[in-house]
């Protein structure tokens, strides 16, 4: 789920300075130790305006975040070790900065009540419980006084920094006209669907269907919910809806569609959903006077959290660092690009780099040297794209304002405001990528095995007079197994060739499902042993291990028409024209911004890698082709365990 902006801004502040306000006890079990008199026995790791961190508290902040602990030598253990001493540089200066706040003992007192409501521990009666549950973090109530005293400190200098920042109306529109991509309506659907109470009963509507039978006549015939308006979601006739028109896995099943077509069987509190999505349509933007009061509170927060940013730079800035002989903290922090005047170091690409959530999830001894001499490679690249687009934002004729990420997106956004999707544009795009647009052979299939060819046969003709296939089965004494739906290359070859390579199915007296031949699966013949002579080939494969009947309804492969996906197509061409206008403007900005990438991929020049503002990685660009899951294949082909794995 993509968070709201506002939401976004909060989190790059609380990341920034790396301190979870009212949270280290749930996510830092041992931060609490901090304050104890045993950090200073230990060595000393940094020294920051004059107050000095040692070892123990890097020990225990290590401890605290696992990525620090994921990876212990090579170059990414480097970049883990250089932001840890990052996060500590940024948490003390604030810390040091927040402490001239005046923070009264009532004012502790109520926080700390509030702690104890909020986890059950309050009143004298569970004085132990509460010992016990700060205790478990490594606080005493001394302590974790302490510390909630610090918090409240760090509060009142964001509130003290943030206090006179305020937006007038032109900014607010401004940042609606720049920013549009976050104000668009959500992903609707026009779509009926189908609600029953039994499984089987679904199962059989969705053969149906797929068979052809009119969709909405089905809901008049069997839905519990609709039926009067043959399974109409949002009113007489289908009207666009979005996710909130269907419970949470139904909805999934409908939106993970970027065309329409008929969703599997998805079963919610007893009930069991089949939707028919007869048109996706796609996001578009909502009209300032409605979405006013948001665009006002994004627009403030952008610029309170730009606030905050300069804030932490100018301490930065001034900071003393000293990294004493013997620290275990890396001492340099080098320049890895210059773009103009702005420099980018490897700390800031390190932070960008590890607090990718996909990076951090994958992140692994094994995975770790793609991730250092590809990934953080093209997440550089990414890196000067934004510090090339924040130049190049005060050439345009628009007003850009925030944290110098969003000035980056905005601008991004902005230079791309007029990219279009012209008729012949789509024609084109639908042409070249029909694969996309092609719904591939399918069965829903149910399997029955017998010991003879005889009583296969004899199944079969039972089925041919109109005996139902479970009933057929249970006369016979065997069981049917329901293999769901399927498609080319997912049952072994006998099965997969009968389904989708011939034409022996016969149509049953429903008219819905086909039954096959009585097919003949075999063992295959054992391979001569070593040193042996083979036989004259032989016109067999072996012994038959059983006689199958397949039960059916298939669905050839077909290629959805223009005027059927022709939102989704609309939607990548405006994405292409959008990424080509960006690029463009990005590559002029180099003509005259002079860019020092010190920082070289191991596989090539012409790697980048594009990364939402939440921190996804969108697109990936090798060699010229774009692959967004292509961070995704490669980490899971390397943890996945090969077939000779320990040989």
């Amino acid at each position: 789920m993509r968070l709201s902006r506002r939401t976004n801004i909060i989190i790059l502040w609380i990341t920034s300075i790396g301190l979870l306000v009212g949270m280290v006890i749930t996510f830092t079990p041992t931060l609490g130790a901090l304050t104890g008199t045993q950090t200073q026995t230990s060595a000393p790791a940094l020294v920051v305006n004059g107050e000095t961190i040692r070892d123990l508290e890097v020990a225990q902040l290590r401890q605290s975040s696992p990525i620090y602990n994921v990876v212990s030598e090579g170059p990414v253990a480097d970049d883990l070790n250089l932001l840890l001493k990052d996060t500590l540089i940024r948490n003390e200066v604030v810390v040091q900065e927040a402490a001239r706040q005046r923070v009264g003992n009532g004012e502790v007192r109520t926080e700390v009540d509030a702690f104890r409501v909020a986890n059950g521990v309050d009143g004298s009666r569970n004085d132990e419980a509460y010992l016990r549950l700060i205790g478990g973090a490594g606080y005493t109530d001394q302590t974790f006084r302490e510390y909630v005293r610090q918090q409240l400190q760090i509060r009142k200098y964001q509130e003290e920094v943030t206090a006179g920042v305020e937006v007038n109306e032109d900014e607010v529109r401004s940042f609606y006209d720049t920013n549009l991509g976050a104000y668009q309506t959500d992903a609707r659907v026009l779509a009926r669907q189908i609600v029953v109470t039994d499984a089987e009963l679904a199962s059989e509507v969705r053969e149906r269907a797929l068979a052809g039978e009119d969709f909405a006549e089905l809901a008049r015939e069997v839905s519990v919910e609709r039926a009067d308006v043959g399974g109409a979601v949002g009113g007489e006739e289908p009207q666009p809806v979005g996710r909130p028109a269907f419970p949470t896995n139904v909805a999934t099943a409908v939106f993970s569609r970027s065309t329409p077509g008929l969703t599997p069987v998805v079963e919610n509190a007893g009930s069991f959903y089949l939707v028919q999505v007869e048109e996706v349509i796609a996001p578009e933007a909502r009209p300032f006077d409605e979405v006013r009061g948001e665009v006002e509170a994004d627009a403030l927060a952008a610029k309170q959290q730009a606030a905050l940013d300069a804030a932490l730079e100018e301490l930065l800035a001034a900071a003393e660092i000293e990294v004493p002989a013997g620290s275990i903290l890396p001492v340099e922090d080098a320049v890895v690009a210059v773009v103009g005047d702005r420099e980018i170091r490897a700390s800031e690409l390190a932070r960008a780099t590890y607090n990718n959530p996909q990076i951090q999830q994958a992140l692994s001894p094994q995975t770790a040297t793609l991730i250092s001499d590809f990934f953080k490679p093209s997440i550089l690249e990414q890196l000067v794209d934004g510090a090339l687009a924040v130049q190049g934002a005060e050439t345009l004729d628009a007003t850009f304002f925030g944290t110098e990420d969003l000035i980056a997106q905005s601008a991004l956004s902005f230079v791309a405001r007029d990219a279009e999707a012209d008729a012949a544009e789509v024609e084109a795009y639908y042409e070249a990528n029909l694969e996309r647009y092609t719904v591939p052979a399918n069965a829903d299939v149910l399997r029955v095995d017998f010991d003879s060819a005889g009583a296969a046969t004899a199944y079969r003709s039972d089925l041919l007079s109109g005996t139902d296939p479970d009933a057929a089965a249970e006369a016979a004494g065997v069981s049917v197994s329901d293999l769901g739906v399927v498609t080319r290359g997912q049952l072994r070859s006998e099965l997969d060739t009968s389904l989708f390579d011939t034409e022996a199915y016969t149509s049953l007296p429903s008219g819905v499902r086909e039954v096959s031949d009585v097919l003949v699966l075999t063992e295959p013949t054992d391979p001569p042993a070593e040193g042996e002579e083979a036989s004259e080939p032989s016109t067999t494969m072996g012994e038959p291990e059983a006689y199958v009947v397949l039960v059916a309804v298939r669905e050839a492969e077909r290629v959805l028409p223009l005027d059927e996906v022709r939102s989704d197509v609309e939607t990548m061409v405006l994405a292409t024209e959008r990424q080509e206008l960006q690029r463009a403007w990005l590559d002029g900005l180099r003509e005259d911004i002079e860019v020092d990438v010190r920082l070289a991929s191991a596989f090539g020049e012409s790697d980048s890698v594009i990364v939402d503002s939440d921190g996804t990685i969108v697109e990936d660009v090798l060699d010229g082709e774009a692959d967004p899951d292509a961070l995704e294949e490669v980490i899971e082909e390397l943890e996945t365990p090969s077939d000779d794995a320990g040989n």
